[in-house]
């Protein structure tokens, strides 16, 4: 059934689109060709290269159909001209901007994502005020979790709780932009908040810098986010374990990852009752381990230490870029609707190897936190 065009509607060609008209054939017919990275369609018929010149410069999202209908005049008819912009709308080349979308430079960084969004099949508006909407804690902010704030930032996300209260080291650098050369000793979460705000003006940004060492303080910063995420190789060991606890506790979404030596993991998303959570999979972890015994005594030091032990483990930066990424994409996949990876699952990457494996984690009975 053909869409339903109204005059007051402003268009835009999405920019992702490439289009080419063929040379007439010997029955004196063109093909119009539209391609992108995930279809080619194509279109049969007289005068294609006019529209190609004449109507597709004019979908800028500048115009409603009804100021294209009268600087197109009649060098187009009415029936041709909405024949060509249904095609174009029933087979998502081409986005409606509302009134409040409409400045596209306010937002000409987000354009290539809202691209894939549409091309996704998500209405546009719809997925941006998903993100725009979306409140998000991130615990530690060296490594891995400062890149999942900067990749969530760019990609639109509304606001982000910026926890950590440590002062930046010179490895910290290679995460921040060359200002924080000039910046060390400086508190980690003023730095990160100074970088996202340089590259995504849309995202608001809170600071804390408390000390997380009680379950009064933990509380305030989880009851009004819908998602905490914990870079395990930026906060200690006590402070995962509590956010483990005290997310379980209050209902919200908690999605760890960390990077350390040749390897990172990020998840299990921790969320319902029913399913395994972050103590499950390091008790299964430590069980496994060549010498648990060992593995436990380290893992109980950690955690009465209460402070976050960077300098302790040897790693690669790539690393810590990679495991960010990795959590900013299934964030922003949780926030869309789309099947994620750490669904019940722990993603374990092997930088020698250069693999990805998934593993299945399952809930450990008697677990003090889940069970």
């Amino acid at each position: 059934m053909p869409m339903k065009l109204n005059d007051n509607q402003h268009l835009r060609l999405l920019e992702h689109v490439v289009v080419h008209v063929m040379p007439p054939d010997c029955h004196g017919e063109e093909t119009m060709i539209f391609n992108t990275t995930r279809r080619t369609l194509t279109v049969k018929g007289q005068a294609l290269h006019d529209v190609e010149s004449m109507v597709l410069p004019l979908l800028d999202g500048s115009r409603t159909i009804g100021e294209i209908r009268a600087e197109i005049g009649e060098k187009l008819t009415d029936a041709s001209l909405n024949q060509c912009l249904e095609f174009l709308m029933e087979n998502r080349l081409v986005e409606e901007l509302l009134e409040e979308t409409i400045d596209l430079d306010s937002r000409a960084y987000l354009l290539p994502q809202i691209s894939l969004y549409h091309e996704l099949g998500f209405q546009q508006q719809d997925a941006q005020k998903h993100l725009a909407n979306a409140r998000i804690a991130v615990f530690g902010l060296g490594g891995s979790g400062l890149i999942a704030a900067i990749n969530l930032a760019s990609a639109g996300i509304g606001y982000l709780r910026l926890c950590d209260d440590v002062c930046t080291i010179p490895s910290d650098a290679m995460m921040m932009s060359g200002l924080v050369f000039n910046q060390i000793g400086a508190l980690r979460g003023v730095e990160a908040a100074r970088q996202i705000e340089a590259i995504a003006e849309i995202t608001d940004t809170e600071i804390v810098i408390d000390n997380l060492m009680d379950d009064a303080t933990v509380n305030a910063l989880l009851e009004d986010v819908d998602l905490v995420i914990v870079a395990t190789d930026a906060v200690s060991v006590n402070l995962a374990y509590r956010l483990n606890r005290l997310c379980l506790k209050m209902q919200r979404p908690l999605l760890p990852g960390g990077a350390a030596g040749v390897e990172g993991t990020f998840g299990p998303l921790v969320f319902a009752q029913d399913g395994p959570c972050y103590l499950c999979y390091r008790m299964r972890s430590i069980a496994c381990a060549k010498l648990p015994e060992a593995e436990l005594a380290i893992e109980r030091l950690l955690d009465r230490e209460r402070r976050s032990q960077p300098r302790l483990q040897e790693n690669l930066p790539i690393a810590q870029m990679l495991v960010g990424s990795y959590l900013a994409l299934d964030t922003i996949k949780m926030f869309l609707g789309l099947p994620i990876a750490t669904d019940g699952k722990l993603v374990h990457l092997d930088l020698l190897g250069t693999k990805l494996t998934h593993n299945v984690v399952l809930k450990k009975p008697g677990c003090p936190h889940c069970s």
